[in-house]
């Protein structure tokens, strides 16, 4: 969380543009004086570069914030067609990866998650993971059997998270080796198909936007695992209070105590039905 002092409001901003343009006018300015010695034909002249290189700057400005927005939609674009498969049904999810695989490559759909790509048959396999998991060796091991019988030549599996080493290495000692798509070259394929639009930006900020809450901080404060820190403060605390003869490390003590009873409270009441 940033605070007010960490920005420059409008007008440092503004003093701050200024200050490098002027400074950039007399460089100008200065350049040609030193090659005319000539206080008015400089001046033009400095004037004259010093327009085209803010033209130069402000193309070159526009054109990187086209950069940065268009790969903005399609991380996002991305990030919501990873969501939208881990809701689906596997073979619907299926089903969707064949069609935007076939689409990037230029495949034939051939239905039933399958594909003709360069004369071979593909079957195109999903595993659902959450984001921070991987597929493991047995999810290999299912895509090339689902191979086998469906008579396709080829197997590509995608995950919708990564893959585990030991899925990695059982996936080139296949034969032939099933081809793996991890979760981000998936979202990245997938985002260039389908950039996000200003609603779905606005949309997926939301979700992902954590609200302030008094019940957010009161269940961070008081987690189960919080009790039995609050009763070692406390004891610690006690111990001060009895060596040093200090109020304020009596009321520290009180303060933890209570806060290791109300912990422990509100995790009793968490679990009722």
């Amino acid at each position: 969380m940033t605070s007010p002092f960490d920005t420059k409001n409008r007008a440092a901003t503004l003093l701050d543009r200024f200050a490098a343009r002027f400074a950039l006018l007399m460089l100008c300015v200065g350049y040609f004086y030193l090659l005319w010695r000539s206080g008015l034909a400089s001046l033009l002249a400095g004037s004259a570069l010093f327009v085209l290189l803010l033209l130069s700057l402000a193309l070159l400005e526009r054109r990187t914030l086209s950069l940065r927005d268009r790969l903005l939609r399609e991380r996002v674009g991305g990030m919501i067609a990873l969501d939208e498969l881990l809701l689906m049904p596997s073979s619907r999810a299926c089903e969707t990866v064949c069609s935007l695989l076939s689409l990037a490559l230029g495949a034939k759909p051939l239905g039933h998650a399958t594909m003709l790509y360069s004369g071979e048959t593909w079957l195109v396999r999903c595993v659902q993971c959450l984001q921070g998991s991987n597929a493991g060796e047995g999810d290999v091991l299912a895509a090339h059997r689902a191979r086998v019988e469906a008579g396709a030549n080829q197997c590509a599996l995608v995950s919708t998270g990564g893959f585990s080493p030991a899925a990695i290495r059982a996936a080139e000692w296949m034969e032939p080796p099933v081809r793996l798509i991890a979760g981000r070259q998936l979202a990245a394929l997938a985002g260039r198909q389908h950039p996000a639009s200003d609603e779905e930006i606005s949309a997926h900020a939301r979700r992902q936007r954590i609200p302030f809450s008094w019940r957010r901080i009161r269940s961070l404060a008081l987690s189960p695992g919080k009790l039995g820190r609050y009763l070692l403060c406390a004891f610690l605390l006690l111990m001060g209070y009895l060596l040093f003869d200090s109020l304020s490390f009596l009321a520290a003590c009180l303060l933890a105590f209570v806060l290791a009873m109300l912990c422990k409270r509100e995790n009793r009441l968490s679990f009722r039905l």
